[in-house]
C-alpha cells in the first residue's frame, strides 16, 4: 500500500460552521432524558401518553362533564368548512373518527 500525504495550503484556515458550534455546545449538555416503555405486545398500539410515560391523560371532551362544551364545538363545526366537509363524507376521511357527534384525529 501506498502512503497518501495531505497537503494543505498555509493561508487556507479551517472554519466552523454554525453546525459545529451548536454541536461543542451540546457536548457537555448531558444524556438525553428516556423513560422506558411499558411492555407492549405487538397488538398494541401505544398512545402518545403511554409512550412518554404521561400518567394522567387529557380526557376525551366525551368524558367531560361540561355538556356546554361540547355543544359549543359541535356547533361550531357547522361554521367551518373543514369539519363541514368531514362530517358530511365521513367516508372519504378516514383518518378523523365522529363519537358522540364530535371529530377526533
Amino acid at each position: 500500500m501506498q502512503a497518501h500525504t495531505l497537503h494543505c495550503s498555509k493561508w487556507l484556515q479551517e472554519q466552523l460552521e454554525a453546525r459545529d458550534l451548536e454541536a461543542q455546545g451540546l457536548t457537555g449538555a448531558g444524556p438525553a432524558i428516556t423513560r422506558p416503555i411499558e411492555s407492549l405486545s405487538s397488538d398494541d398500539d401505544p398512545t402518545v401518553e403511554q409512550v412518554l410515560g404521561i400518567n394522567d391523560p387529557i380526557p376525551r371532551t366525551t368524558d367531560l362533564e361540561d355538556a356546554q362544551l361540547r355543544t359549543h364545538i359541535q356547533k361550531g363545526y357547522s361554521q367551518d368548512k373543514f369539519y363541514v366537509e368531514i362530517l358530511d363524507k365521513p367516508t372519504e376521511h378516514p383518518r378523523f373518527v365522529i363519537e358522540h357527534k364530535l371529530i377526533y384525529m
